[in-house]
């Protein structure tokens, strides 16, 4: 299982190899110049459409994967301090997908989505808002994460419900944990505190069950955490 943010990571190598080549096929171009010169205006037409791609918020611009980096990690290590009854899988692959953290321990299971904006998220006439925007399509990816983790434990033969939970890693919750329905919101901070609260109770081989059911096929055990531990050995 990958190590936490390893999809951005992915993500954002894969970004900055376009760039490079981009500049590497300008740059031939360019020398082209020397002998034809319309190779000169490709070079110059290259490098116009890369810096609009490469701009805030476009295509190629990696801040927005660096925060999500930062802000997965973030979670992590907030998670790292659960009991040890519970593993904590990074980056679990769906077949739709990844979902950023799934927790399995004796209070249930939990399919954490992070989102590293800015600002507050906060209820109003019963959606959730971010920064005065409504931001219910946050609720509905991590509906839809909980429902791909679910849908992986039954072709498993693992009937146990996934609660689905957002964790903003820098804005502020008001209000924390919001409920809404199938899913919460609940603050970087207050993470721990809600998934060992959690009024359920899974017996250990349960929570094993779940365990294995998303493991990957041929894999070890150095693909999870146990909270409060660092990785499996």
């Amino acid at each position: 299982m990958p190590e936490p943010a390893e999809f951005l990571r992915s993500q954002l190598r894969l970004r900055i190899a376009v760039f490079a080549a981009t500049i590497a096929v300008a740059g031939v171009l360019a020398l082209m110049g020397v002998w034809w010169w319309p190779a000169i205006f490709l070079a110059l037409g290259l490098l116009f459409v890369l810096k609009r791609l490469a701009g805030e918020g476009r295509v190629l611009d990696p801040e927005n994967l660096r925060s999500g980096i930062l802000g997965e990690e973030a979670v992590a290590d907030a998670l790292a301090v659960l009991p040890s009854s519970y593993w904590v899988l990074h980056g679990v692959p769906t077949g739709h997908g990844d979902v950023d953290h799934v927790v399995i321990g004796p209070t249930g299971v939990f399919a954490l989505e992070t989102k590293a904006w800015r600002g507050s998220f906060y209820r109003k006439r019963g959606q959730l808002y971010c920064n005065g925007k409504p931001a219910e399509h946050v609720l509905r990816q991590v509906r839809g994460a909980a429902g791909q983790v679910r849908g992986l434990l039954l072709e498993a033969g693992v009937d146990e419900w996934v609660e689905a939970v957002v964790v903003p890693s820098r804005a502020n919750v008001s209000r924390s944990p919001l409920r809404f329905p199938k899913a919460y919101v609940v603050s970087i901070n207050g993470v721990v505190d809600f998934i060992t609260g959690r009024r359920r109770w899974l017996r250990s081989s349960n929570v094993l069950a779940v365990v294995a059911s998303l493991a990957e096929p041929g894999g070890d055990d150095g693909w999870a955490d146990r909270g409060g531990t660092a990785s499996a050995p």
